[in-house]
């Protein structure tokens, strides 16, 4: 079949992208996840003065009303948007905009390959008053990938960040796949204590690049969102239904519903200090005995999981956790997480590497305007996990969602250090990252506690477990990149980068590096770096 209708049809639609204004904000819809563009919300707010708690994401339009600087180019552009709608008389605005990522790259090295990636869709966004909003996206496409990421799509038969792949185009080293992605929500606010949200999308639940206790590296699933601001307190209750696809056929007929409950409550102790507890439990739809459904235990509001576990008699997967942020200064803070899915004190104090201690935390650090350089900003954190986290007995109880982390992308097992400088001037954004991890692979036939999607009853052994215990494995990944802003409210952008991948075990080393060039529109952010 000719390409030439696609051609046509994409040309047009790349006509119509750039003629079509995008204007209006609703108080009650969400910002984007993308890093690029939350960069000047955490400076801003990171002001002891301020006490919006940024632990949640993303973050909802109305908190944009707090900003009274420009300290960002996002921030300046959505700014002056709001007021140009408050002085609008009507309340009630639609607004619709098309999506598009056009991207190609080379990799070079033992694997020589191009790869694309050409996607279209649309961003509708619909207000009601000043308490109701509404905002759907979606957008298809067809992609081939990098050497690893095509690696993981054959492994999890999934996209990253996306979804189901669908194979479009078998070739044997480098197979086109096709994909769809959607996300959509309502979102309707009371008064200023209350908000609700229904639909289906990503959330991140963290101050660090990586989060612990949830993540965005998962497709979105459907959810329901409450969140309460009371005094010094912001209270998250969030329930969702998830995807086990661990079936062997691969089949979208064989998935099996899972649900989770997840509650965050964080507390602004001082102006400096933000400390928060959170806690979920994640439980199979049914098994070989009975069909559970979303389970009325899991629905109560204000509850602590492991009371409930055991009054149900159930071996559900459920954690605990705890938070901080410290603000230092006016432009630098220190966060943290610890995350606790299994705990028993003796055997933690007997240092007897029990597999039952499974345990993670987080440590970073961030400085804004680095040596007084506005908009000069820099990061670093380390993450720590120890093996056998986030895994079950039951395959379908694992903390995933579609062969998907709902934390860390690595799974387990592993210790990571992740570092970022970055620079924005007027419309251009220049990142250099670095992440350095070191793992224990799983085999064929032993479970040394990484792979988080198969049931820990396969470990090899009781006592004597470390975290980066298997087949020992070294990774970094560096990337440079520059991207321009063409549109902030659109968050279109042109961007050209180049990043190496260097794996090293103790049969091999894979050195992959590669170069990219597109322009997208950014809707969240999808993860290469594992």
């Amino acid at each position: 079949m000719s390409n030439k209708p696609n051609r046509q049809f994409f040309l047009i639609c790349l006509s119509i992208f750039f003629l079509i204004d995008t204007s209006v904000f609703s108080q009650q819809t969400n910002c984007t996840l993308n890093r690029d563009y939350l960069w000047g919300f955490d400076n801003y707010f990171n002001n002891k003065d301020q006490s919006l708690q940024t632990f949640i994401k993303p973050y909802r339009s109305a908190d944009m009303n707090l900003i009274t600087d420009a300290a960002f180019f996002f921030l300046r552009s959505s700014r002056k948007r709001q007021l140009e709608e408050k002085d609008k008389k009507y309340k009630n605005l639609l607004e619709v905009a098309p999506l598009l990522e056009a991207k190609i790259g080379y990799e070079s090295g033992s694997s020589s390959r191009l790869f694309n990636d050409l996607a279209i869709g649309g961003n509708l966004v619909l207000k009601l008053g000043t308490k109701f909003g509404f905002n759907l996206k979606a957008y298809g496409g067809q992609a081939t990938f990098s050497s690893y990421t095509d690696s993981v799509i054959k492994q999890t038969r999934m996209i990253p960040g996306i979804g189901y792949a669908y194979l479009s185009k078998y070739d044997s080293l480098n197979p086109q796949y096709s994909y769809q992605y959607f996300s959509g929500y309502a979102s309707f606010s009371p008064n200023k204590i209350f908000n609700f949200q229904l639909g289906r999308d990503k959330h991140f639940w963290g101050d660090g690049y990586r989060s612990l206790f949830l993540s965005d590296v998962a497709a979105p699933y459907p959810f329901l969102k409450i969140t309460t601001n009371i005094w010094h307190l912001t209270y998250v209750n969030l329930y969702a239904i998830l995807k086990d696809a661990t079936n062997s056929s691969g089949f979208k007929k064989d998935w099996t519903n899972k649900y989770a409950t997840f509650h965050y409550l964080g507390w602004n102790a001082t102006k400096r200090i933000n400390i928060g507890l959170f806690e979920s439990v994640v439980w199979q739809g049914k098994d070989s005995s009975r069909y559970r459904g979303y389970d009325i235990n899991y629905l109560n509001p204000v509850l602590f999981f492991r009371p409930t576990e055991y009054s149900l008699g159930s071996s559900d997967n459920s954690f605990i956790g705890f938070s901080f942020k410290l603000k230092l200064f006016t432009k630098q803070q220190l966060y943290g997480q610890l995350l606790l899915d299994e705990f028993l004190f003796s055997e933690v104090k007997a240092h007897n590497g029990w597999w039952g201690n499974k345990q993670a935390f987080q440590t970073g650090f961030k400085s804004f305007d680095l040596f007084k350089v506005k908009k000069l900003n820099f990061q670093t954190e380390f993450n720590y996990v120890r093996p056998y986290t986030y895994s079950h007995g039951s395959v379908q109880q694992n903390y995933g969602h579609m062969n998907q982390p709902l934390a860390h992308p690595l799974g387990a097992n592993f210790m990571e250090s992740a570092s970022f400088i970055n620079y924005t001037y007027k419309r251009f954004f220049l990142e250099a990252k670095c992440v350095y991890a070191i793992y224990g692979g799983d085999s064929s036939t032993s479970d040394y506690g990484k792979n988080i999607f198969i049931s820990y009853a396969n470990r090899p052994n009781e006592y004597g477990n470390y975290t980066g215990q298997g087949y020992q494995s070294q990774l970094v990944t560096a990337s440079l990149r520059v991207a321009y802003i063409l549109d902030t409210p659109m968050h279109l952008k042109v961007e050209l980068g180049f990043a190496d991948r260097v794996l090293t075990t103790s049969y091999a080393t894979a050195h992959t590096p590669y170069i990219f060039f597109g322009i997208k529109t950014d809707l969240c952010n999808l993860y290469d770096d594992f």
